[in-house]
């Protein structure tokens, strides 16, 4: 339920839904804390709007998200976007993800996510940008790493007094990632590559946290975080085939995935020239 409800959606996300994903996160404590209270504000404004006081929304703020690849920015925006929408702030809870490479996509009333590369700064780019940060209609977050981000400042001084937030995001540790792949393998779509597998008895998340620690390096993993686990698991996968033949084996075993963190390893560390 939203405190303004209406909506030309079919399905209108519900604060129970919300609060379902964010539980969901691996890591991410710090910011996890910080979107349960907007929560509780938009609990609030409801129940102060079913007691008939007057509810005025908030006005939607843009943000920063500062952080390595693959360390949750598109999932926290997508969840921030369902609760600007609960709120009243915005009229949309679409998240319209874009660069600044090529034609860029704009928002509509939700989320417009722009991922920022250093190496693909456009001084124009940031202009449109802007003209769309003030039309405040759509929240703009600005997503990268920190180098991206402070060149982008330097690049069109009136963008940093634009941002109204700043949300840090950690790199993954070694037992988070391995509780990441525990989360996939447990929660397959129909269309998962790995449906039917499972991860066997001996893959603990303790067992999982060690391996990545072996078998892979810190700056690796600090440059793909959660990318890094969607290759590990279809290298799992492979190596269990390999192992079983013809056999029908469905279960990945500790040194499956052992090989397949090795494997994914060297395939990103040539693909990265690392």
């Amino acid at each position: 339920m939203s405190v303004f409800p209406y909506s030309t959606y079919e399905d209108i996300p519900t604060l129970d839904d919300v609060k379902r994903e964010i539980s969901s996160i691996v890591g991410l404590h710090k910011i996890k804390i910080q979107l349960e209270k907007i929560v509780e504000k938009i609990i609030s404004a409801e129940n102060d709007a079913s007691y008939s006081f007057r509810v005025v929304p908030p006005k939607p703020f843009h943000m920063l998200f500062v952080g390595n690849t693959g360390t949750g920015k598109s999932t926290v925006a997508r969840i921030l976007g369902k609760l600007f929408y609960l709120s009243g702030s915005l009229p949309s809870y679409d998240v319209i993800e874009t660069g600044l490479r090529g034609k860029m996509k704009t928002g509509d009333g939700g989320i417009l996510l722009v991922d920022i590369d250093e190496r693909d700064l456009d001084s124009n780019k940031l202009e449109e940008i802007i003209s769309v940060m003030d039309e405040e209609e759509t929240s703009v977050i600005f997503a990268g790493n920190r180098i991206a981000l402070n060149q982008s400042m330097k690049l069109n001084k009136e963008l940093y007094k634009r941002f109204s937030a700043s949300l840090l995001f950690d790199d993954f540790t070694c037992e988070e990632l391995a509780m990441i792949i525990v989360k996939k393998m447990n929660d397959q779509g129909e269309d998962s590559p790995l449906r039917g597998f499972e991860l066997d008895a001996s893959c603990s998340t303790d067992n999982i946290a060690k391996v990545i620690g072996e078998e892979s390096f810190e700056e690796l993993r600090s440059q793909l975080n959660a990318y890094l686990v969607d290759q590990i698991l279809l290298e799992a996968k492979t190596c269990l085939e390999k192992r079983v033949g013809s056999k029908p084996e469905t279960k990945i075993s500790l040194k499956d995935l052992g090989m397949g963190i090795g494997n994914a390893t060297q395939i990103y560390k040539k693909l990265l020239c690392m």
